[in-house]
């Protein structure tokens, strides 16, 4: 499903000045496009927006290519956001459970995404029970069971330690080849933007147009190119040249 954000302006509630001022973006179908830029600037806002969570003051987000998920969004929040009083994978099932699925599909997909996110032996446990890293994970693992055409990421491994992270990246690389739909992460972290992405838009520091977007030309699959690969080097010296204009 291809993604296109035109002309897209926001002003929150009782502000004057937009946090986002006629923004366009294009994000192809069944790739994984980047978005960085500095605090303040806008990034969730727009993942907002284009999940339907925020009417934009001004402009549209279309949705172009035949239809083959339940749904047209998911969204993964920095902050986990689980529901206290269920299980772990529960709450990774949610989607699913309140789907017209029979019962036996229902817990097929409830114990394989539950499991991708290395929360198997962690299945009947409360929210309370896991470590901030282990939510993320299980936040995660609900975005990606909730059977939509684009899966919008909002800093997914914040809370994740450095070896959790490079393990989620694989698990997630895994799960888009398995399943290539459209993915727009927000990220602080250019390396982890480049690595991921097959294109990188930065934006500015202040309402209007993104400053420009990256090409990422590292084949795929990442897991298996080098972390000093050239084409990821220029990438990421790219996109810190942009940030460096926001």
């Amino acid at each position: 499903m291809k993604v296109l954000v035109r002309e897209i302006s926001y002003t929150y509630e009782n502000e004057v000045e937009p946090v986002i001022s006629d923004l366009s973006l294009a994000v192809e179908s069944a790739s994984v496009h980047a978005i960085v830029g500095p605090n303040g600037c806008g990034k969730t806002t727009l993942l907002r927006v284009i999940a339907g969570l925020a009417e934009p003051t001004r402009g549209r987000v279309d949705f172009v290519g035949e239809r083959r998920h339940d749904n047209m969004t998911a969204i993964v929040f920095q902050e986990p956001r689980l529901l206290p009083h269920w299980t772990v994978e529960r709450n990774i099932a949610i989607g699913p459970e309140f789907g017209s699925r029979p019962q036996t599909l229902y817990e097929r997909i409830r114990d394989f995404y539950t499991k991708q996110v290395g929360l198997g032996s962690h299945r009947a446990h409360k929210p309370h029970e896991l470590s901030m890293g282990q939510q993320t994970m299980a936040g995660l693992g609900r975005g990606l069971a909730h059977d939509s055409e684009v899966i919008l990421l909002d800093e997914p491994f914040a809370h994740v330690d450095a070896l959790q992270r490079t393990r989620m990246r694989l698990e997630f690389e895994t799960h888009w080849r398995l399943e290539p739909v459209t993915v727009i992460l927000v990220t602080h972290d250019v390396e982890e933007a480049v690595t991921m992405s097959d294109r990188v838009s930065v934006m500015r520091g202040v309402p209007g147009p993104l400053l420009g977007t990256v090409e990422v030309a590292a084949p795929r699959p990442r897991s298996e190119v080098a972390v000093d690969h050239p084409a990821l080097l220029e990438a990421v010296s790219d996109v810190w040249a942009l940030l460096e204009r926001a």
